[in-house]
């Protein structure tokens, strides 16, 4: 291996083994010829953790010979781990926007064809990444069931910011901080299949995460996925990750499963976590109050459910606007409901939190600093197309990628909600507020020396 592809691995290291699944790793350069079948066995040796595991694989892959660099980059892409390939390779043509996709007169702000981050402004490794690199794997790394690699890399234009947002703009609301390299962390908890089949497996899921992740890679932040976690899982990398998040300067959560509304048009929801049990989705956001987590004080926390809240089905009677169409309700699929009928007859699915008193403490308020967005309202379905995704994904990946550059974030959701109703017509998506009291712009590209 070349000196420049083992420095590319060494200086990438705990990204690689922090970010990436064992299993599918091995069994892609197993596939690829990088190992024999005899050389993988210490890599399926249980008595072993998993993070020791992975970091064997990735020290013995640079004693691999002058190919296995190329073979990891191929893997890596073709699972999904595009943040780690441009990383790991300047060159990667996942640094460059397809032809004939986009133009100048494509983009009604009038901005420049797409340019994604510069490789020379990759975020800094600091204390931040070094934490990152202390999650256990055993909670960070997504079991291998439900991914599916054959879903194309989504490409699509993500405009950049030419220039920062200034406080004074607006002289009564001040903006939160984002101009440096650590601009945010991205973090998906997402329940594709459940043990024994108790919940139906819920196809397009994939889509979803290869969205959010290539959408906020472009934007600027470092992205953590999770996939099909037990809630014990769950509950532990939630604890971990309280350290890894401190000291980024913006928070992004996404939970994406089966939902179920806990009480009548209750605020709260129950997730379902791949080995059946539930957990609440308050309990999740309550991790990050000012009581049990005062270092990110501050900090925007912005919490996306992708869930069912209930199983009404959310439609009236109206002139019809127009037949079929990429709006058209058809093959869509709700979380939590176990199925239904849509308007005009068509199949759908639906993605169908506990509060304790904190320990007293100064005064200090408990809230603050928190955005949560819901793809539905309480007592509805989420929908979900099987073969697009999510509806509410869509609709937050089309308009954060063209809106970004010049929009806050409430304001984008908003936006959010008029192109998923433009779209589909039926449900409607909710923001709650805690104390989110300055405007928050993503800057996408944008960094300040």
């Amino acid at each position: 291996m070349q000196n420049e592809h083992r420095k590319a691995i060494q200086n990438n290291f705990g990204s690689l083994v922090e970010q990436t699944d064992l299993d599918v790793m091995v069994s892609a350069l197993y596939e690829k010829g990088v190992f024999s079948e005899q050389m993988i066995e210490p890599f399926k040796d249980t008595n072993k953790d998993t993070r020791t595991r992975k970091r064997q694989l990735y020290m013995d892959i640079m004693r691999r010979g002058p190919d296995a660099f190329g073979h990891l980059l191929e893997a890596l892409e073709e699972n999904g781990y595009w943040n780690l390939v441009r990383d790991l390779d300047p060159a990667s043509s996942l640094h460059l926007q397809p032809r004939n996709t986009y133009n100048n007169q494509d983009s009604k702000s009038g901005e420049s064809n797409y340019v994604s981050i510069r490789t020379e402004k990759k975020r800094t490794k600091s204390n931040v990444e070094a934490t990152k690199n202390e999650i256990q794997a055993a909670s960070s790394a997504s079991h291998k069931e439900g991914t599916d690699p054959s879903v194309e890399i989504p490409y699509f234009h993500v405009v950049k910011s030419r220039q920062f947002f200034e406080d004074n703009v607006d002289k009564d609301i001040k903006l939160y901080k984002t101009r440096g390299h650590q601009r945010g962390i991205l973090v998906i908890f997402s329940y594709i299949q459940f043990c024994n089949d108790i919940e139906k497996y819920r196809k397009g899921v994939d889509i979803d995460c290869k969205k959010l992740k290539y959408l906020f890679d472009e934007i600027g932040f470092s992205v953590i996925a999770y996939q099909n976690l037990t809630k014990q899982e769950t509950e532990t990398t939630l604890k971990r990750l309280e350290e890894v998040l401190v000291g980024t300067e913006c928070v992004f959560i996404v939970v994406s499963s089966h939902g179920y509304e806990r009480a009548p048009r209750s605020a709260d929801t129950d997730i379902r976590c791949s080995d059946g049990h539930l957990l609440s989705f308050l309990d999740i956001v309550e991790r990050f109050n000012n009581a049990n987590l005062p270092a990110l004080r501050g900090v925007p926390k912005v919490f996306i459910s992708q869930l069912c809240r209930g199983r009404n089905e959310e439609w009236t009677l109206v002139p019809r606007r127009r037949a079929g169409g990429a709006g058209d309700a058809a093959g869509a699929a709700a979380d939590g409901a176990g199925g239904a009928r849509g308007p005009h007859g068509a199949r759908v699915e639906s993605d169908g939190a506990r509060w304790e008193e904190p320990l007293e403490r100064q005064p200090d308020r408990i809230y603050s600093d928190i955005l949560i967005a819901h793809s539905t309202v309480p007592g509805f379905v989420s929908h979900r197309d099987p073969e697009k995704g999510s509806w509410y994904i869509q609709a937050l990946c089309e308009v954060f990628a063209a809106r970004a550059h010049d929009c806050h974030v409430e304001k984008l959701f908003t936006l959010v909600d008029e192109r998923m109703y433009d779209h589909f017509q039926v449900q409607t998506s909710s923001v709650e507020k805690w104390g989110f009291n300055r405007r928050l712009y993503l800057h996408p590209g944008l960094y300040e020396d």
